[in-house]
């Protein structure tokens, strides 16, 4: 990740009814091989969304493993969290910062999404039935999709029978972020990481990815786009080799080399080369985490298709 961000300015605060508060920064990002921020006609600048909200509630901590009938509880308070930052971009080529920012919209609102390919197109489709329901922006989406992970239905004055029951004391909780990995004229890769626990369960479920827009021909680059289907096989035991090497002290914990695939996100663009992103559980046990393979691009060149190598300028 190399690129510049300028002094962290403040612009808003609004703080909302409860707990919910939404901040707003702006980060300059520059282009990979400048100290300097770029004109906006050939760097995005962004805006940085935060929004945060709690909510506290009353359950019932039963004793599952007693004999009793019904089984004992206690009444316990607990509160579910929701902490979530997404971007806005603010400046650059007007037909890109549109494009940007409707995904964006469309990423950060609940039950809304785009098939893939992403084209401008298709975004543009999704967005407008978005707004005809309401959600015109980044901001509104997040207050949608706060609204679906808290638990605002239960509340601290209702009866003991209406009350959540719990092996213990635990609330929802959701942390996701959007953030800039790696910007050029041609190409711009977000990464979108973050963590979901529903009350109750064992652990939660992580997540983290890169995600490369093709700001040339407005679009997000599949793998179909990135990499030759004649040099997956090769590529693929390339990845394998490279996950070995970098994860040897928990490899034990993955699949047979034989049973690994290539991951099912797309892969993304870096600034040293592509990165291939393994979901936690999908090439291992949850203790491995989210094994990554970084294939540098003199290595990776060989199987890039050419019109990413031309994004890439590569010579």
């Amino acid at each position: 990740m190399n690129f510049t961000l300028s002094a962290l300015l403040l612009l808003t605060t609004m703080a909302c009814k409860g707990n919910k508060v939404f901040d707003t920064f702006v980060d300059a990002v520059a282009s990979d091989d400048s100290s300097e921020v770029m004109p906006a006609s050939d760097t995005l600048v962004f805006e940085q969304v935060v929004y945060k909200d709690s909510v506290e509630y009353q359950v019932k901590i039963v004793d599952f493993t007693s004999d009793e009938d019904p089984a004992p509880y206690e009444i316990a308070t607990v509160k579910d969290y929701f902490d979530a930052s997404s971007l806005k971009a603010v400046a650059g080529k007007p037909e890109v910062v549109e494009f940007i920012n409707q995904w964006l919209t469309i990423d950060a609102a609940p039950e809304w999404n785009v098939e893939a390919p992403v084209t401008a197109a298709k975004v543009a489709e999704v967005y407008a039935q978005m707004k005809k329901n309401g959600v015109a922006d980044v901001y509104s989406s997040m207050h949608l999709r706060a609204a679906g992970h808290l638990n605002a239905t239960v509340g601290a004055e209702e009866p003991d029978d209406e009350m959540p029951e719990m092996p213990f004391e635990s609330g929802n909780e959701y942390e996701s972020s959007i953030d800039v990995f790696w910007q050029t004229p041609n190409l711009l890769t977000l990464w979108d990481s973050g963590y979901d626990y529903s009350a109750g369960a064992a652990h939660g479920m992580p997540w983290g990815f890169g995600r490369t827009f093709d700001l040339k021909n407005l679009r997000i680059l599949t793998m179909d786009d990135i990499i030759t289907k004649v040099g997956r096989p090769a590529l693929l035991k390339m990845i394998i080799a490279t996950l070995k090497e970098d994860y040897a002290d928990g490899w034990d914990m993955a699949n047979e080399d034989e049973s690994i695939d290539f991951p099912a996100c797309d892969p993304s663009l870096m600034q040293d080369g592509v990165a291939f992103d393994y979901g936690a559980y999908e090439i291992g046990a949850y203790a491995l985490g989210m094994p990554q393979a970084l294939i540098p691009y003199d290595k990776i060149k060989p199987y890039l298709t050419e019109e990413v190598k031309e994004l890439l300028e590569m010579k």
